[in-house]
């Protein structure tokens, strides 16, 4: 846990909506692994996944991090090297090999069409199709350096609706929205 709290240190110190939305994530994780009834130790290994998602982006510069507007295509090239970033940086630390895996496929697609290595449907790691709807989702809610105001949460839920079959895992999909509309903490 050392490991984990310094890089969530080194992550909260270049850029304080990355440390704010990991938090968040962790905590959408670990909730989701709970409510879909995960053994204690993958709703541990769900939190620890949340908290270090973008560790990759200490390898990103400020100047496109902090962005305000649309990213070129250039720019989004290097937003797009983050989860491998990330997974060469937790790969090193003993023990974090599993988690380096699922933050390394957590921007792939269902369908295929994601950044990572091309992987689709039941090849993505199950954690990583979690991850990709939590991280959505707490992106999609929140204040953005590129976009000032958040979908509500029933928009963003269509949005996870539209997207199941083709962005996120479908199944995924639709306990993740129950979950939500479960859940205090989203109004519901």
């Amino acid at each position: 846990m050392s490991v984990i709290q310094t890089f969530c240190r080194v992550i909260g110190e270049r850029d304080c909506y990355t440390i704010e939305h990991s938090k968040n994530v962790a905590r959408l994780m670990a909730s989701f692994a709970e409510y879909v009834e995960l053994p204690v130790e993958d709703v541990t290994m769900a939190y620890v996944v949340g908290i270090v998602h973008d560790v990759g982006k200490i390898g990103v510069p400020d100047h496109i991090l902090n962005k305000v507007g649309r990213l070129t295509e250039e720019e989004f090239a290097v937003i797009r090297q983050h989860p491998d970033i990330g997974a060469s940086i937790l790969a090193e630390v003993g023990g974090l090999e599993k988690v380096a895996e699922i933050v390394r496929h957590h921007h792939e697609r269902y369908d295929g069409q994601g950044y990572g290595t091309g992987l689709a449907g039941e090849q993505i790691p199950f954690f990583s199709r979690m991850l990709a709807i939590c991280d959505s989702f707490d992106a999609m809610t929140t204040v953005r350096c590129y976009r000032r105001e958040p979908l509500s949460i029933a928009a963003a839920l269509t949005e996870i609706a539209d997207c199941a079959g083709s962005q996120f895992d479908p199944a995924i999909s639709r306990w993740f929205i129950d979950f939500i509309g479960r859940c205090a903490d989203y109004g519901a």
